[in-house]
């Protein structure tokens, strides 16, 4: 996480998937893919909420942010001592516990990690949902248009 020298906020690094997965001990991401798909978007709700909450304790107009200090965090991955301990139950509340235990250099970018890894777990489920209401539109278009016309003989 750092601060941005136009004062536009704190910005956190985006990490991609295998780099979130080493983040997460393998038990714990193995019981992601466990839950349903439903439980899977209420969790990544909750950490949309925890990320959101994360962000509100930073203040971009603090006088006694050292900017040149900020350029060195600028894109810096979280150290290996910001990993999740492994939670297999109970995730939305194991890992609010986990970024509130870190130093808050850390705290947005554990929780946009956890929030990251959620999202990714449920992109080939939001696929196959857009491409089953996209049949589903169609097909009631077509029913409404009346292009479903039977065949006389």
């Amino acid at each position: 996480m750092w601060f941005e020298r136009d004062g536009l906020g704190v910005h956190s690094v985006g990490l991609d998937a295998r780099e979130q997965r080493r983040h997460f001990a393998p038990e714990t991401v193995t019981a992601l893919q466990a839950l349903p798909p439903r439980e899977l978007e209420a969790l990544h709700d909750a950490l949309a909420e925890l990320e959101a909450d994360v962000l509100v304790e930073y203040d971009p107009d603090d006088a006694a942010i050292d900017h040149e200090d900020e350029d060195r965090w600028r894109a810096a991955t979280p150290p290996p001592e910001t990993a999740f301990p492994p939670v297999t139950s109970e995730f939305a509340s194991g890992f609010a516990e986990h970024v509130k235990s870190l130093p808050m250099r850390w705290r947005l970018d554990a929780a946009a990690v956890a929030f990251e890894l959620v999202g990714t777990l449920l992109d080939p489920w939001w696929a196959a949902e857009r491409t089953r209401r996209a049949a589903t539109w169609r097909t009631t278009a077509r029913r409404r248009r009346g292009a479903r016309r039977t065949r006389r003989r």
